[in-house]
């Protein structure tokens, strides 16, 4: 149970801080986008397919299976800041130091310049899932459980603006009439280092509530053999794991888009920053009201019509080239490839229903006492699936794009139907 500790009402200024740290976080990873920048910062070094998609690989890999892990750990703290603190600077000075390094080998030792790159991006998703873990329990903790989807929303509201706005950055930076290769991508990395390095310091000013901690707290040991019970015997929780399963349909996809755009529809890099801004201005214009949703109908049922849309987006990008053949049998004309966006608004539109909904489920499932458990052990369990990318990457030069782009549907549809699957509606007690 939190105790909250600082001025008179300190919810309103805790909420306008953690939007403010939202809005860093989200522009940092935006100008860092892997299934954007990063996937074109890949190629342009002479990265192969599989590389390509390991990027989303290592991106959530990274990011989820340490969770289950250190959450024992953070469960026996009375705060969370001061490992936050540590782990978020892991993040920032890696992503200066790749900077640095394109700066010095991108022309003369590119791929000593991937292997290097892989080992410290995956550092950084390791420290930002481990941070993640606390965040989380202090963002549960600084409202009251009733407008927690509120606060949710409003955190993707204000990281969506920071990402609609960065994405014109993305644009400026990666066209070769305004700034010349490596030095474009070494200012987009080595801003997303910058805008972590701020999230984390504003961060820091928020109230965060002191908690009991867990003094007789499980050893890592205990801790990795207690997660199959609690699958077991949390009907709710096993239900939302299968419908996470299905979301990694979006990772799945989510490498080639640009890549299909690029080489396929003869689009410029520069259209990377227009993709983001399109599908940011979508999932921003949408987040709002899948909070308001979210609080009436529940999270279970965000995530299905966010899963349904995410579906129907790479309904879009499966038909497009049959479409294409069908208008254009003279050859793809140009603008076709901003047709291509209305994927992006739909997709927006489709992963801020499966994100508002999945952290709002989660919270009302896992005990109060618990709730870095089980945000830790629902990722963990995530984490080998998104492998899925790497292996798509892999098969991308026998079965093509559209292949892996209706496989990708076919787990967003799937998780979607998972979502009719009925189970015990009674919280469980800490």
């Amino acid at each position: 149970m939190a105790i909250r500790k600082g001025g008179r009402n300190p919810e309103k200024r805790n909420i306008a801080l953690s939007a403010i740290n939202q809005f860093f976080v989200e522009a940092g990873m935006t100008v860092s986008d892997a299934s954007m920048v990063l996937s074109l910062y890949l190629r342009a070094l002479g990265g192969s397919n599989f590389l390509i998609g390991l990027l989303p690989s290592l991106r959530f890999f990274g990011w989820l299976v340490p969770q289950f892990v250190i959450a024992g750990t953070l469960e026996r703290k009375r705060r969370m800041m001061p490992t936050i603190r540590l782990l978020e600077a892991v993040r920032f000075t890696s992503l200066f130091a790749v900077a640095g390094l394109t700066l010095a080998w991108a022309d003369s030792r590119p791929r000593l310049l991937i292997s290097v790159f892989l080992v410290l991006y995956m550092a950084t998703r390791v420290a930002a899932g481990c941070s993640a873990v606390g965040r989380t329990e202090i963002m549960g903790h600084i409202v009251p459980p009733d407008k927690r989807s509120s606060l949710i929303s409003l955190r993707m509201f204000a990281g969506g603006v920071a990402g609609f706005l960065s994405g014109f950055i993305v644009s400026a930076l990666l066209d070769p009439n305004l700034i010349d290769f490596p030095q474009n991508y070494a200012i987009l990395i080595g801003l997303a280092g910058l805008c972590f390095g701020i999230a984390v310091l504003i961060l820091g000013f928020v109230d965060e509530p002191e908690r009991e901690p867990k003094c007789d707290g499980l050893s890592l040991f205990d801790q990795l053999r207690a997660g199959p019970g609690v699958i077991r015997k949390d009907k709710r929780f096993r239900r939302y794991l299968f419908v996470r399963l299905g979301a990694t349909g979006f990772q799945i996809a989510s490498p080639f888009y640009i890549l299909y755009a690029t080489e396929v529809l003869g689009a410029p890099d520069l259209i990377a920053g227009a993709y983001i801004s399109i599908r940011t201005a979508s999932r921003v214009l949408s987040t709002l009201g899948w909070g308001r949703y979210c609080e009436r109908h529940g999270g279970m049922r965000s995530m299905r019509y966010g899963l349904a849309l995410g579906g129907l987006a790479l309904t879009i990008v499966t038909c497009f080239p049959f479409l294409a053949n069908a208008f254009w049998s003279q050859g793809i004309p140009t603008y076709a490839a901003w047709l291509f966006g209305i994927a992006f608004v739909v997709e927006g539109m489709a992963l801020a229903a499966q994100q508002v909904g999945s952290n709002s489920y989660l919270y009302q499932v896992a005990p109060d006492d618990q709730i870095p458990t089980y945000f830790g052990l629902a990722n963990t369990v995530m984490g080998p699936f998104y492998f899925l990318p790497a292996l798509a990457g892999a098969l991308l030069g026998i079965v093509g794009y559209q292949a892996i782009f209706a496989s990708a549907a076919v787990f967003l549809f799937g998780g979607s139907a998972m979502t009719f699957v009925p189970s015990s509606q009674t919280k469980k007690k800490g």
